[in-house]
This record gives C-alpha cells, sequence and structure tokens, in this order.
C-alpha cells in the first residue's frame, strides 16, 4: 500500500518533533533572565509542528482513495531552487550587513518571488516589507532577548 504524500509529511514531522524535544531539554538559560524566557520559543514550535503534523496525518487518512495530483507543477524543481538560493543569500548578506539592513529587501524579493502571475503593486510590497522587519526585530529583541546580527561591516 503507498502512502499519502500527507500521511509521510505527517509522520516525518512527528518523528522531528520528537527529536527536537529531546534536543529541547539540554538548552541553558542564563540565571538574569525571567521564566520562560528564551527556553519558551521551541516548546510552542515543537506544539504547532506537531499539531499541524497530526492534521496531515488526519487528511492523508481521510483522502486515502483520492489519486494524488504531482507534487510539483512543471518547473516547481526550478522555483523551489530559486527560492532556497535566496535564502543563502540572505544569509550570507545578513552576516555583513545586518538584519536591519537585508531583511527589508529579502522580504520585498521574497513577495516578487511568491508572486507567480499575480501582480504585485510595489508600494504596498516595500510597507509591508518594512512592517515585517520592524515585527521580526521587536519580536526578537524585545520579545525574545535575542540579539540579532548587527552586520560585520558595521562592528
Amino acid at each position: 500500500m503507498k502512502m499519502r504524500r500527507d500521511t509521510v509529511t505527517g509522520i516525518v514531522g512527528l518523528l522531528g518533533c520528537a527529536f527536537f524535544l529531546f534536543m529541547t531539554q539540554s538548552i541553558r538559560q542564563p540565571a538574569k533572565l525571567l521564566e520562560p524566557g528564551p527556553r519558551l520559543l521551541p516548546y510552542v514550535a515543537i506544539a504547532l509542528i506537531a499539531m499541524s503534523s497530526v492534521a496531515l496525518l488526519i487528511q492523508g487518512y481521510k483522502d486515502r482513495a483520492k489519486e494524488e495530483k504531482p507534487y510539483f507543477p512543471k518547473g516547481g524543481v526550478g522555483k523551489v531552487t530559486k527560492s532556497y538560493l535566496m535564502l543563502v543569500v540572505y544569509a550570507a548578506a545578513m552576516t555583513f550587513l545586518g538584519f536591519l539592513i537585508t531583511t527589508p529587501f529579502a522580504t520585498f524579493a521574497f513577495i516578487y518571488d511568491l508572486k507567480g502571475v499575480s501582480k504585485v503593486k510595489v508600494v504596498p510590497a516595500i510597507i509591508i516589507s518594512i512592517l515585517v522587519t520592524a515585527g521580526l526585530y521587536a519580536m526578537f529583541v524585545y520579545g525574545f532577548q535575542v540579539k540579532l546580527p548587527a552586520g560585520s561591516l558595521f562592528e
């Protein structure tokens, strides 16, 4: 019997959650930080991934008689490869230029990359890029108390 993609993804997700739950036991927190501090984020992420994995398992079981469509539409492998390379360039640029300079440009580039055949207006895309950057900055710096890369050119 061939398993559906949803079922396989759900199983892999649950196995990954078990592994990461085991690995989070080694996270140590500085004495100055109040609980839950940075230890909470991995547990929240694990819970969300586990819930999504269970939902995929249920969906795969419900749709087991339906025929699956191909995983990648025509040209899909190229699009995924392009997106991955964009992430690599973003990570490399962040080490030199820092989070605040590279993230708005990266977000704008990802918006255009993910638009497909849809039209994207430039001004709303710029505003969204700036708001996403500000939100991520606030979340990590103030919420999680994590220092973001400043960039080696500015140190």
